[in-house]
Order: structure tokens, then sequence, then C-alpha cells
């Protein structure tokens, strides 16, 4: 007769032990049992080859699974973190002839549409063969939501609840124990599997290292070491940012550590004009992963369906060379060249690439999401897809922002230090001209050791293309088609200022 069978604890985007409630209930409920409990990580060969996923992303997700296993190891758990390289319903299948499975606990993931139409089809395995789901809801998104009334109030007391940190003296004096499950030879992993699909994709790192305790080392370092201090001074700066910045987006993007969490430490920090400036930060997150969560069409349609009639060009040369940072404008090549890299890049100058890419470029958004995508080590499906279609300008409802790389450049990069890294091309070129050495007087570039045959001419006229796209963005928006999609976008997505609680900042 089989044994009683096993509690999976299914890891997705939430690579930690602390802060984690379907591990919690996992151990509450072996305790009271004696159940046996599973650990378990699955690289899906299906996400694997999805155009968003990128080595980078894998390495970073397997460095936290390590942890796991090291916090595991270290702190006596007795269970083990498994990995395996399958598909999830043959996993399933798999445990349930093999060992019996009493109840899967997952957190709710929001992610992109492959991983939603998985987790329908393994809703409809758990429905057929009696095993519970038991899915929690993570980062203060709530699903079902039909509009944000309330949803600020709810967010706030999310935030304020225990962290839900499994008790580990009574999971040890417990009855219940590892699963101990072994797997098919071909499933199993000995190191983070292969993406195959990212010609695209050169850079090598150096990248943040994967881990909750990495995590939870920069947030200490920005808390507490003096980092917050130049938060909102240099948030827009592309060199400076890189230490002033929290940097811990990528933990919060593959669930290294929760939302939660940096709120609480934040909470406990002495307040001040950065302190309150991180934290709204915190909540705009959550906010358009709601969003997403809410119309997930986002990953690949116009949330403002009226801007589908939007006219753009499709020039794969222009493209080619804005993904490889050889468009001629150095701030952007800078931007393009030091996130392939290394991962990183700040919110400004990301919203900068995404505004040459669809308005002087006057390239779909569709176009460049998956690069960057792949290029972003913290990539946030709720965050990216929302973010990407309001800095192209087709939401209706957000102001148009056609940025001038040559301004940001002086404004953000005035000595052009950023530039010089990553355009070593340029590395002679004084502050006057290093945003547009196509402007500096013969003898001069000459002088300077700047040529045309060593970096290329702007591949478009920065000037021409901006004044294009101000009218066609402008008038385009004027449309009554446009207007009412706006309407109904506010409607879902944005909270009345009537149901705002005093003094919270409204979310858009």
């Amino acid at each position: 007769m089989m044994a009683p069978g096993i509690h999976v604890v299914w890891f997705k985007r939430d690579l930690r032990t602390r802060d984690h409630e379907p591990l919690q209930r996992a151990l509450q409920r072996a305790s009271l049992s004696g159940g046996r409990v599973l650990l378990l990580q699955m690289y899906e060969p299906g996400m694997l080859v999805h155009p968003t996923t990128s080595s980078r992303h894998v390495t970073f997700q397997w460095a936290c699974g390590d942890d796991v296993a090291m916090t595991l190891q270290q702190e006596k758990w007795g269970l083990t973190f498994h990995r395996v390289h399958a598909p999830v319903l043959d996993v399933l299948d798999y445990l349930r002839m093999k060992h019996g499975i009493a109840s899967l606990y997952s957190h709710e993931e929001t992610g992109v549409l492959w991983t939603y139409e998985r987790d329908k089809k393994v809703a409809s395995w758990c429905k057929k063969h009696g095993v519970p789901w038991c899915e929690v809801a993570q980062a203060g998104v709530q699903r079902g939501r039909s509009s944000r009334i309330g949803w600020v109030e709810s967010w706030h007391d999310n935030m304020a609840r225990p962290c839900a940190n499994p008790d580990l003296q009574e999971w040890r004096s417990s009855e219940g124990r590892d699963a101990n499950v072994t797997w098919p030879e071909n499933w199993a992993l000995n190191a983070a599997p292969t993406v195959r699909h990212e010609s695209d994709l050169q850079g090598v790192g150096p990248f943040q290292p994967g881990g909750e305790r990495a995590g939870h080392s920069y947030l200490k370092s920005f808390l507490h070491e003096g980092r917050i201090q130049a938060y909102q001074k240099h948030i827009s700066k592309p060199e400076l940012s890189r230490r002033s910045c929290s940097r811990i987006s990528p933990y919060l993007a593959w669930g290294a550590m929760t939302i939660r969490q940096v709120y609480q430490a934040l909470e406990s920090t002495v307040q001040g004009r950065n302190h309150h400036a991180f934290g709204s930060r915190l909540r705009w997150h959550c906010h358009f992963i709601q969003k997403f969560e809410s119309e997930h069409a986002l990953e690949w349609r116009n949330v403002n369906r009226a801007y589908d009639e939007l006219p753009v060009k499709q020039n794969e040369e222009w493209l080619s060379r804005w993904k490889e940072g050889t468009t001629g404008i150095p701030l952007v090549d800078a931007c393009m060249r030091a996130v392939r890299e290394t991962g990183y890049l700040n919110f400004r100058m990301r919203a900068m690439l995404v505004s040459f890419l669809t308005h002087h470029m006057n390239h779909s958004w569709q176009d460049g999401v998956e690069h960057l995508a792949r290029c972003f080590l913290d990539f946030e499906p709720g965050i990216h897809y929302s973010q990407f279609q309001m800095q192209a300008g087709v939401t209706g409802i957000n102001t148009v922002r056609i940025y001038n790389p040559v301004k940001q450049g002086q404004e953000h990069d005035p000595e052009g230090h950023f530039v010089r890294a990553w355009v070593p091309e340029l590395k002679d070129v004084s502050p006057e001209w290093i945003h547009s050495p196509w402007m500096a007087p013969p003898m001069e570039a000459t002088m300077q050791g700047w040529s045309s045959q060593d970096y290329p001419e702007p591949m478009l006229d920065l000037v021409a293309s901006a004044r294009e796209a101000r009218e066609r963005m402008w008038s385009f928006r004027k449309r009554p088609e446009v207007k009412n999609e706006g309407r109904r976008i506010l409607a879902r997505h944005v909270v009345p200022p009537r149901a705002q609680t005093k003094g919270r900042m409204r979310e858009l």
C-alpha cells in the first residue's frame, strides 16, 4: 500500500526561505500529520525557449536555488531543495504515480502568457486527480480585481502583516520529514540549463549575485550604510545610480526577497525625504504588476486598442543597430551596451531607450520589448510590459515623453563618464562634444581623435525625428476613439481621487 502522499511546495518566482507562505503552510500541515514535504523548482523546457528568457535569468535563478539549498543545510531544516528539467505536468504525473501527492502549494504568479496557460493546465490536472492546490497571493497583488477602489488600503494592510516565516522549531520537533524523491536521469540537473536562442545578447556580466542573502545584503547597505542618502539626487544618473539606487530589483523580480520584507525594513529606519521617495516606489512596483494581473493582454497588444491604427515603420537595419548599441547617438549606445553587459540600467535611461525606439525610430514597442526583457536581469513581466507601453505613449492617459538623448546626456552625464565607459571609441572626446560628437567642428574633432570611421554618424536626425514624433503622437491622442479607450483604462486601473486615503499618493 502506498504511503500517504507528499506535500509539494512548488517554487516559482519565490526563491527564498523567509516570508514564504506556501512553504510555511506546507510545513505546518506536515508537522500536524507527520507528512513528507518536497521542495521543488522546475526548469521547464517551454519557458527556457520563451523569447523573454535569457541565460542571465536562468543563472540568477540557479544561484538563488543554491542559496536556498545552503540555508536548508546550514540551519538543519532536514529538507532537500530539488531542481529538475522537465514539463510540470510530467513531473506531477511522476510524483503521483511514484509517491502520491497529498497537496500542492505555490504562490500565484503574474507572469507571461506562457506561464498563465501553464498554470491553467496545472489547475485542471489538480482537479482531475483530486489534488488540493493552495495558491497564495504575492507582492500585494490581488487576483480577480475589477477596479482599484480600496486597493491602496489593502496594499498597506498587506505590507504591515507579519512575515510568513516557517516555524523551524515546530518543524524540527514534529514527525514531518523530507520526501526523499529520486528523479529520472534525464531530468536531473547539476548546473543551470542552457538558453540557446539569445543570439543578440553577448554580455557575460558582471551580473549581481543571486540569492536571498545577497538581496538582503544589498538592502542593508542601502538602508543602513548610507547609499540611500543620495537616492533622489542620483536616481536619474546612469552612472551614479548604480550605487545610489537600492539595486534590489532582481531579488524582488525572482522572489529572493519580498516587497513586505523591504517595506518593513524601510519602516524601521529613521525616515527622511529619500526614504519616503523609495517607499513610494515600492507601491509603484506593485501597482504595475496589479495592472498586468488585471489585463494580461498588455503583453502583446496595446492597452489602448485605438493605437492599433498608429502608423509605424519597420527598419531592420535601425532595429539591429538599436539592439547592438551602434546607433551613433552616444547615450543611447552607452545605455544599450551597459544593460546588455551587466543587466542593469536605471529607470530614466530605460525609458529613454524605449522612447528612442518608438518615437525617434517610429518602431512598434513590440519590436524591442523581448530584447530588453532578455537584457534586464530584473525582468518582471508586470512592470516591463506596462512601462514599455507607457514610454511608447500608447496608453492615451499618460504624458507622451519624447526624450532627447543629447539633452539627457548633458543633464545626467555632464562630464561624459558613463558614455566613455561604454563607448570607448569616444574616450578622448571633450565633455563639450561627448554627447553630440558629430556637431564638433572638423578641426576640433580631428584634434580629439574622433572619426566617423571609429564611431558612426547618427543613423537619424534627432531634431527632425522628434518633431515628427510630436506631431504624430499628439495628433493621434486627440482622436475620439483614443479618448474613449482612455476612460476605460482609467476606470479599470486608477484609484478615483475620492476613494483615496488621505495623504496617500494617487496610483497611476
